[in-house]
Protein backbone atom coordinates (compact mmCIF):
# COMPACT_ATOMS: atom_id res chain seq x y z
CA UNK A 1 0.00 0.00 0.00
CA UNK A 2 1.26 3.58 -0.89
CA UNK A 3 2.02 5.40 2.67
CA UNK A 4 0.38 8.32 1.52
CA UNK A 5 -2.89 5.83 0.81
CA UNK A 6 -6.24 6.67 3.24
CA UNK A 7 -7.86 3.90 5.55
CA UNK A 8 -10.46 3.92 8.06
CA UNK A 9 -9.20 6.05 11.11
CA UNK A 10 -9.39 3.82 14.34
CA UNK A 11 -12.45 4.37 16.58
CA UNK A 12 -11.87 8.07 18.77
CA UNK A 13 -13.39 10.89 20.91
CA UNK A 14 -11.59 13.91 22.37
CA UNK A 15 -10.79 14.76 25.92
CA UNK A 16 -9.88 18.49 26.11
CA UNK A 17 -9.67 18.73 22.05
CA UNK A 18 -7.18 16.13 22.20
CA UNK A 19 -8.44 12.69 20.03
CA UNK A 20 -7.89 9.69 21.87
CA UNK A 21 -8.34 6.19 20.68
CA UNK A 22 -10.70 3.74 22.20
CA UNK A 23 -8.08 0.70 21.82
CA UNK A 24 -7.43 -2.16 24.39
CA UNK A 25 -3.72 -3.07 24.50
CA UNK A 26 -4.34 -5.97 22.37
CA UNK A 27 -6.15 -4.22 19.51
CA UNK A 28 -3.32 -1.28 19.89
CA UNK A 29 -0.88 -3.83 19.08
CA UNK A 30 -2.57 -5.36 15.96
CA UNK A 31 -3.31 -1.60 14.87
CA UNK A 32 0.24 -0.35 14.62
CA UNK A 33 1.72 -3.71 13.46
CA UNK A 34 -1.50 -3.36 10.31
CA UNK A 35 -0.19 0.24 9.32
CA UNK A 36 4.00 -1.19 9.88
CA UNK A 37 3.03 -3.87 7.33
CA UNK A 38 1.34 -1.72 5.05
CA UNK A 39 4.62 0.22 4.84
CA UNK A 40 2.37 3.12 6.24
CA UNK A 41 4.23 6.70 7.16
CA UNK A 42 2.83 7.57 10.62
CA UNK A 43 3.44 7.84 14.20
CA UNK A 44 1.69 6.92 17.51
CA UNK A 45 1.48 9.00 20.81
CA UNK A 46 1.72 7.21 23.70
CA UNK A 47 -0.33 10.07 26.10
CA UNK A 48 -1.38 11.10 29.91
CA UNK A 49 -2.46 13.92 31.44
CA UNK A 50 0.49 16.16 31.20
CA UNK A 51 0.61 15.96 27.49
CA UNK A 52 -3.11 16.35 26.95
CA UNK A 53 -3.21 19.80 29.08
CA UNK A 54 -0.14 20.69 26.80
CA UNK A 55 -2.69 20.03 23.38
CA UNK A 56 -4.86 22.21 25.59
CA UNK A 57 -2.08 24.98 25.77
CA UNK A 58 -0.63 24.89 22.43
CA UNK A 59 -2.56 24.42 19.33
CA UNK A 60 0.37 23.72 17.22
CA UNK A 61 1.28 21.02 19.52
CA UNK A 62 -2.66 20.11 19.55
CA UNK A 63 -2.43 19.54 15.73
CA UNK A 64 0.54 17.33 15.79
CA UNK A 65 -0.96 15.66 18.20
CA UNK A 66 -4.43 14.95 16.48
CA UNK A 67 -2.46 13.82 13.25
CA UNK A 68 -1.17 11.15 14.57
CA UNK A 69 -1.79 7.29 13.20
CA UNK A 70 -3.29 6.94 17.18
CA UNK A 71 -3.24 8.44 20.87
CA UNK A 72 -3.20 5.85 23.40
CA UNK A 73 -3.73 6.68 26.69
CA UNK A 74 -1.06 5.30 29.32
CA UNK A 75 -2.42 7.29 32.31
CA UNK A 76 -5.38 5.17 34.27
CA UNK A 77 -6.28 8.83 35.34
CA UNK A 78 -6.65 9.87 32.07
CA UNK A 79 -8.67 6.73 31.37
CA UNK A 80 -10.63 7.27 33.93
CA UNK A 81 -11.42 10.76 32.86
CA UNK A 82 -12.11 9.94 29.41
CA UNK A 83 -15.17 7.05 30.52
CA UNK A 84 -16.54 9.52 32.92
CA UNK A 85 -16.31 12.68 30.28
CA UNK A 86 -17.88 10.55 27.48
CA UNK A 87 -20.29 8.21 30.28
CA UNK A 88 -18.77 4.91 28.41
CA UNK A 89 -16.55 2.29 29.83
CA UNK A 90 -12.90 2.45 28.52
CA UNK A 91 -10.42 -0.33 27.67
CA UNK A 92 -7.60 -0.95 29.98
CA UNK A 93 -4.52 1.33 29.43
CA UNK A 94 -0.76 0.28 29.17
CA UNK A 95 2.16 1.99 30.07
CA UNK A 96 4.74 2.88 27.36
CA UNK A 97 7.45 0.78 28.31
CA UNK A 98 4.54 -2.01 28.50
CA UNK A 99 3.78 -1.09 25.32
CA UNK A 100 7.12 -1.23 23.81
CA UNK A 101 7.58 -5.00 25.35
CA UNK A 102 4.64 -5.97 23.51
CA UNK A 103 5.42 -4.63 20.14
CA UNK A 104 9.08 -5.90 20.25
CA UNK A 105 7.88 -9.50 20.85
CA UNK A 106 5.28 -9.18 18.15
CA UNK A 107 8.12 -7.73 15.97
CA UNK A 108 10.02 -10.56 16.94
CA UNK A 109 7.12 -13.07 15.79
CA UNK A 110 7.05 -11.75 12.95
CA UNK A 111 10.51 -10.72 11.56
CA UNK A 112 9.86 -7.45 11.56
CA UNK A 113 13.21 -4.85 12.18
CA UNK A 114 13.04 -2.32 14.18
CA UNK A 115 14.72 1.22 15.00
CA UNK A 116 15.56 2.76 18.34
CA UNK A 117 16.03 6.82 18.44
CA UNK A 118 16.52 8.59 21.66
CA UNK A 119 17.61 8.04 25.12
CA UNK A 120 19.41 9.78 27.74
CA UNK A 121 23.14 8.53 25.61
CA UNK A 122 24.71 6.02 23.64
CA UNK A 123 25.14 4.12 26.94
CA UNK A 124 21.48 3.38 27.60
CA UNK A 125 20.75 3.11 24.20
CA UNK A 126 23.30 0.18 23.87
CA UNK A 127 22.01 -1.32 27.47
CA UNK A 128 18.53 -1.00 26.09
CA UNK A 129 19.74 -3.02 22.98
CA UNK A 130 21.21 -5.63 25.35
CA UNK A 131 18.32 -5.74 27.46
CA UNK A 132 16.08 -6.05 24.41
CA UNK A 133 18.16 -8.78 22.96
CA UNK A 134 18.17 -10.80 25.79
CA UNK A 135 14.64 -11.01 26.20
CA UNK A 136 13.60 -11.19 22.56
CA UNK A 137 16.49 -13.24 20.64
CA UNK A 138 14.94 -13.39 17.29
CA UNK A 139 14.32 -9.19 17.36
CA UNK A 140 15.98 -7.32 14.36
CA UNK A 141 17.58 -4.42 15.65
CA UNK A 142 17.60 -2.61 12.44
CA UNK A 143 19.03 1.07 12.98
CA UNK A 144 20.10 3.08 16.28
CA UNK A 145 20.58 6.76 17.00
CA UNK A 146 20.77 8.98 19.65
CA UNK A 147 20.34 12.36 18.40
CA UNK A 148 22.43 15.33 19.42
CA UNK A 149 20.55 18.21 21.97
CA UNK A 150 21.21 20.83 19.28
CA UNK A 151 18.24 21.15 16.53
CA UNK A 152 19.24 19.18 13.41
CA UNK A 153 20.10 20.84 9.87
CA UNK A 154 18.13 20.59 7.04
CA UNK A 155 20.69 18.15 5.75
CA UNK A 156 21.31 16.12 8.89
CA UNK A 157 17.25 15.49 8.73
CA UNK A 158 17.15 14.31 5.24
CA UNK A 159 20.62 11.95 6.19
CA UNK A 160 18.75 10.54 8.87
CA UNK A 161 15.61 9.57 7.08
CA UNK A 162 17.29 8.47 4.29
CA UNK A 163 19.37 6.04 6.82
CA UNK A 164 16.41 5.22 8.24
CA UNK A 165 14.36 4.19 4.98
CA UNK A 166 17.97 2.05 3.69
CA UNK A 167 18.00 0.05 6.89
CA UNK A 168 14.54 -0.71 6.10
CA UNK A 169 12.98 -0.76 9.35
CA UNK A 170 9.12 -1.15 9.66
CA UNK A 171 8.70 0.23 13.61
CA UNK A 172 10.55 3.31 14.86
CA UNK A 173 10.26 3.42 19.02
CA UNK A 174 10.81 7.16 19.71
CA UNK A 175 12.24 7.81 23.45
CA UNK A 176 12.97 11.31 23.09
CA UNK A 177 10.72 13.02 25.68
CA UNK A 178 7.48 14.94 25.66
CA UNK A 179 6.44 17.51 23.51
CA UNK A 180 10.39 16.79 21.61
CA UNK A 181 9.81 13.32 19.96
CA UNK A 182 5.95 14.41 18.87
CA UNK A 183 7.41 17.14 17.16
CA UNK A 184 10.28 14.56 16.09
CA UNK A 185 8.10 12.11 14.65
CA UNK A 186 5.69 14.95 12.46
CA UNK A 187 8.76 16.21 11.05
CA UNK A 188 9.91 12.83 10.26
CA UNK A 189 6.89 11.77 9.03
CA UNK A 190 6.57 12.50 5.10
CA UNK A 191 10.50 10.89 4.63
CA UNK A 192 9.82 7.76 6.11
CA UNK A 193 7.77 4.89 5.17
CA UNK A 194 7.26 3.08 8.76
CA UNK A 195 5.26 3.79 11.90
CA UNK A 196 7.14 5.79 14.82
CA UNK A 197 5.66 5.26 18.24
CA UNK A 198 6.67 8.06 20.97
CA UNK A 199 7.61 6.23 23.95
CA UNK A 200 9.02 8.76 26.27
CA UNK A 201 10.85 7.53 29.46
CA UNK A 202 10.03 3.56 28.08
CA UNK A 203 13.82 3.33 27.01
CA UNK A 204 15.15 4.38 30.46
CA UNK A 205 12.63 1.88 32.21
CA UNK A 206 13.22 -0.99 29.70
CA UNK A 207 17.07 -0.51 29.71
CA UNK A 208 17.11 -0.57 33.87
CA UNK A 209 18.40 3.07 34.18
CA UNK A 210 14.86 3.72 36.15
CA UNK A 211 13.17 1.44 38.12
CA UNK A 212 9.38 0.91 36.84
CA UNK A 213 6.51 1.32 39.15
CA UNK A 214 4.73 -2.05 40.34
CA UNK A 215 1.79 -2.59 38.25
CA UNK A 216 -0.71 -2.10 40.76
CA UNK A 217 0.44 1.43 41.42
CA UNK A 218 -0.53 1.92 37.35
CA UNK A 219 -3.44 0.55 37.80
CA UNK A 220 -4.54 2.32 40.80
CA UNK A 221 -4.01 5.23 39.03
CA UNK A 222 -0.75 6.42 41.13
CA UNK A 223 2.00 6.04 38.84
CA UNK A 224 1.88 10.00 39.30
CA UNK A 225 2.58 9.88 42.83
CA UNK A 226 5.56 6.93 42.46
CA UNK A 227 6.95 9.05 39.84
CA UNK A 228 6.87 12.37 41.75
CA UNK A 229 8.35 10.84 45.23
CA UNK A 230 10.92 8.91 42.31
CA UNK A 231 12.21 12.40 41.26
CA UNK A 232 10.72 15.28 42.93
CA UNK A 233 12.89 17.93 41.91
CA UNK A 234 11.96 17.47 38.34
CA UNK A 235 8.42 16.64 38.61
CA UNK A 236 6.89 17.85 41.31
CA UNK A 237 5.99 21.54 39.21
CA UNK A 238 4.75 19.59 36.50
CA UNK A 239 2.06 17.36 39.38
CA UNK A 240 1.18 20.48 41.22
CA UNK A 241 0.62 22.89 38.53
CA UNK A 242 -1.12 20.53 35.93
CA UNK A 243 -3.10 17.99 37.42
CA UNK A 244 -5.31 20.82 39.34
CA UNK A 245 -6.03 22.62 35.71
CA UNK A 246 -6.80 19.79 34.05
CA UNK A 247 -8.98 18.32 36.75
CA UNK A 248 -10.54 22.54 36.46
CA UNK A 249 -11.25 22.26 32.26
CA UNK A 250 -12.52 18.97 32.79
CA UNK A 251 -15.20 20.04 35.24
CA UNK A 252 -16.24 22.61 33.16
CA UNK A 253 -16.45 20.44 29.97
CA UNK A 254 -18.36 18.15 31.59
CA UNK A 255 -20.73 21.29 33.39
CA UNK A 256 -21.60 22.19 29.95
CA UNK A 257 -19.00 24.73 29.01
CA UNK A 258 -17.01 23.14 26.02
CA UNK A 259 -13.15 23.10 26.47
CA UNK A 260 -11.19 22.52 23.12
CA UNK A 261 -8.49 24.14 24.42
CA UNK A 262 -6.38 27.46 23.30
CA UNK A 263 -6.65 28.97 19.82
Amino acid sequence: MNPGASRTPEPSLQLLGMKVNLLDPEQAVAAILSSAAEGRAGYVCVTNVHQCMMTFDDPGFRAVVNDSELVLPDSTILRWAFGLRHRIRTPASEKGADLMLSLCAAAEQGGMPIALIGGKDEAVLNTLSVKLLDRFPGLQIGFRHSPPFHPASPAEVRQLAADLDASGVKLIFVGLGCPKQERWMAQYKPLLHAIMIGVGAAFDFNAGAVRPSPAWVHKAGLEWLYRLLSEPHRLWRRYLTTSPRFLFHLALDMAGFPQRGRQ
